[in-house]
């Protein structure tokens, strides 16, 4: 019996399964490369796309092999592929399969966009489309896969997803409390993170939170492009070495005046919104807009805190036992009196493995802060008031209590203010 025989056993084997347990079949077609992409690289991720898939608890994937000696059989290369919906139909008619997803990736500059559709093989018709892209390299693309597959796994009716999925991103080994750490070209300073493109939900969920702040109302969708944010929050160590290169005039300047808050690995403080500014920018990146603060710390599910919906004083550094006014919550030790070393909370950590989002230090942003802004800010890559008194605040910090360290608290300040509970991080593109 040839191997092309026993193939076809198995896809029958399979279908007849399927009747049983009301999985869908479903086929990836070899992605398409343009723009310069390389033809073997959109080959390995259709294999990725199709290990993805077979994840799901929905599907009964049909095996890429298949469709290689389906595709021989017809006088097709995936070199030279067929483009057309009847051919695509065609060859998931061969295979046996209900559904063929279709996908292309391209290149921008240094943008990868991977577009994607389900179409229906008995009906010829196009069910559902989408689309994930990043600025990032070649061996990132994994995560791309990933993120694309989740939507087509919840097209498919599974649910629970979007959560796990976040922990592994950006790409890398797969962890408990977030993605694996990386450092763009050009970039000094701590390790960052990778969120991708997408919408994410903004503003505080009156129906979650009876205790919506009118500064972060309407709970509203926001769609940003991917970027990278520090994993962690700028340290004394690293704020240092930018003081020593001295290469910013008016940057960068010392500030070891609060007693008890050194250390290589603490959060730096007493830094105002300018000397941030000029910190990140010394470092290959810049502040991250209020809106790309959120997403970083919340992720796309409109969970509260970094972690859930349920507050827990161990997964991050406020005002608890070990603090002295009168708001603090004497029922949790949190293990510091003032600020922590970052990364002492991983189980805190966010969705995109960003750690102390809540807590240990306030974080500037890039904004202008306004009161009224979310009523008219616009969806799509918002960067806040166009002028204003104070700049944005975020992410609580260890002398205020659990509403301070809500994803979607936001406060504004005077950009000279600097004080010990004062910090940031940085982002790029």
């Amino acid at each position: 019996m040839n191997k092309t025989l026993i193939r076809l056993l198995f896809v029958f084997l399979a279908m007849a399964l399927l009747g049983q347990t009301n999985k869908t079949s479903v086929a990836v077609y070899p992605i398409k490369a343009v723009g310069g992409v390389d033809k073997s690289l959109a080959q390995t991720l259709a294999s990725l796309m199709t290990n993805e898939l077979g994840k799901s608890s929905k599907l009964i994937v049909i095996d890429e092999s298949m469709l290689e000696e389906v595709m021989k059989r017809q006088a097709m290369n995936i070199s030279d592929l067929c483009d057309s919906t009847v051919c695509q139909v065609k060859i998931g008619e061969l295979v046996q399969a209900q559904k063929m997803v279709v996908a292309e990736l391209s290149k921008l500059g240094s943008r990868y966009i991977l577009t994607f559709k389900v179409i229906d093989i008995r009906t010829s018709a196009m069910e559902f489309s989408g689309r994930e892209d990043c600025t990032c390299a070649e061996d990132q693309l994994d995560q791309l896969v990933a993120m694309a597959a989740i939507k087509l796994r919840q097209h498919f009716g599974e649910t629970g997803l979007m959560s796990q999925t976040e922990m592994s991103v950006p790409p890398g080994e797969e962890k408990s409390g977030g993605g694996q750490e990386t450092r763009p070209p050009n970039t000094k300073g701590g390790p960052m993170v990778f969120v991708p493109a997408g919408e994410f939900w903004m503003g505080c969920n009156e129906k979650v939170d009876k205790e919506c702040s009118d500064d972060e109302k309407p709970y509203h969708k926001v769609f940003l492009d991917a970027f990278y944010i520090d994993k962690y929050e700028v340290t004394q160590g690293e704020y240092s070495e930018c003081v020593k290169a001295g290469k910013r005039k008016g940057g960068c300047q010392d500030n070891t005046k609060y007693d008890g808050f050194t250390g290589e690995r603490q959060p730096v403080v007493g830094v105002d919104w300018n000397q941030a500014k000029s910190y990140c920018e010394w470092a290959g990146k810049r502040l991250p807009t209020e809106a790309e603060w959120e997403k970083a710390a919340r992720g796309t599910d409109g969970r509260k805190y970094p972690w859930g919906n349920q507050f827990d004083g161990t997964k991050l550094n406020f005002c608890d036992k070990n603090c002295e006014p009168s708001w603090a919550e004497k029922r949790v030790n949190d293990g510091y009196a003032k600020t922590a070393p970052v990364g002492s909370y991983p189980a805190g950590a966010s969705p995109y493995g960003a750690l102390d989002m809540a807590g240990n230090v306030w974080e500037w942003a890039a904004d202008w802060y306004g009161a009224n802004y979310y009523s008219s800010s616009p969806n799509k890559n918002p960067t806040g008031s166009s002028s204003g008194a104070d700049r944005v605040l975020r992410g609580g910090c260890w002398f205020l209590n659990a509403r301070s360290a809500l994803a979607s608290d936001r406060r504004g300040s005077v950009p000279a203010n600097e004080n010990a509970t004062g910090g940031f991080r940085c982002s790029g593109d």
